[in-house]
């Protein structure tokens, strides 16, 4: 080859060899400025979904703060009980229900619940039992469920019943884990506890709530007609009242509610029963906690959010909030 030739071929190679490190540079630059305009991208999403939460708190309290001015009796008559409540905010739109958080089973109350005799159940063990046996949930499956979750939200590691299980039984699992042994933060945990397959959590998770506090108090006035198991559930059976007593006694629930506990224990079906002292005090007609459940959407976007409020005094006070995005966020708010 001549030596011009091979000049030539030197200056192709260095033309060729410049155009690599040229692509090279503009590719790492490319993916630099992408990975930039991802973060810039996730920050504004970050703050939309922190301005968007905040929006709901602010709505939400609003609604509460509201209904209590009025009146410290909470019924299904007021506004916080509305159907799929809507926000307008900038670009988009908030959406959703708040459900009240004392017209639910507080699974929480099964953590104070000590054996005083021995031939009686602590209340709140026996009530559940009676509830997830309405529900078709099998007697015997029913006593585990509901032993599990007391050795799941007591503070020791022993079990109270045979039926109950402590750690060695979650750490025996093909995925172990160990109890709580604390209360439940959100009932989603009971899908966790010994006995809750996934048809049954489906099946009793709208009836129940994970309050943070052991206390159990059900609002008479907000447990709605599809729900009366849960009122069938507060008394002994031997009272022999049905589902469908308090089914008629719920539809038959003055508009506004009754305005106290003796109102609501003067009605035929209960008036001269031996209801007990520790069952009555579980009755109310008005409520501290309450979930809205919802969506923001924005920006083609649609976030779940899940807020819990605690109101004392009337005003509203957000204790509370998680966000995810559709398919991720579950809890005892969706469908109640």
């Amino acid at each position: 080859m001549s030596a011009p030739h091979k000049q030539q071929g030197i200056a192709l190679i260095t033309v060729l060899m410049i155009l690599a490190i040229m692509v090279t540079v503009a590719s790492t630059m490319t993916g630099r400025m992408t990975s930039s305009l991802l973060r810039t991208e996730g920050v504004n999403y970050s703050d939309k979904i922190y301005w968007y939460g905040q929006a709901t708190v602010e709505f939400s309290r609003m609604i509460l703060e509201d209904d209590f001015e009025d009146s410290d009796i909470v019924s299904l008559n007021q506004t916080w009980a509305t159907p799929d409540l809507v926000f307008p905010v900038d670009e988009g739109q908030i959406t959703g229900n708040m459900v009240d958080f004392r017209s639910c089973f507080n699974v929480n109350a099964l953590a104070t619940q000590e054996d005083d005799d021995e031939d009686d159940e602590p209340l709140a063990v026996s009530q559940l039992k009676r509830l997830l046996e309405e529900l078709d949930v099998e007697e015997g499956t029913a006593d585990t469920i509901v032993e599990s979750a007391r050795d799941w939200v007591d503070s020791d590691d022993s079990a109270d019943e045979s039926e109950g299980a402590e750690d060695r039984y979650y750490e025996s699992l093909q995925v172990p884990h160990l109890t709580a042994n604390n209360l439940m933060v959100d009932i989603s945990e009971l899908r966790s506890v010994q006995g809750v397959t996934a048809e049954i959590y489906e099946n009793i998770k709208d009836y129940l709530c994970a309050l943070p506090t052991s206390e159990q108090l059900i609002n008479v006035n907000t447990v709605r007609q599809d729900k009366a198991a849960l009122l069938y559930s507060l008394f002994s059976e031997d009272l022999d009242f049905s589902v469908e007593d308090f089914e008629e006694l719920i539809d038959d629930r003055p508009t506004s509610g009754w305005e106290s506990v003796e109102e609501f224990l003067s009605e035929d079906l209960l008036d001269g029963e031996s209801i007990s002292d520790e069952e009555q005090a579980q009755l109310s007609v008005t409520s501290d906690y309450f979930q809205f459940y919802g969506a923001a959407e924005f920006d083609q976007r649609v976030i779940v959010l899940k807020l819990l409020f605690n109101i004392e005094s009337e005003e509203a006070t957000e204790i509370r909030f998680q966000y995810a995005g559709i398919d991720e966020l579950v809890g005892a708010g969706e469908a109640q």
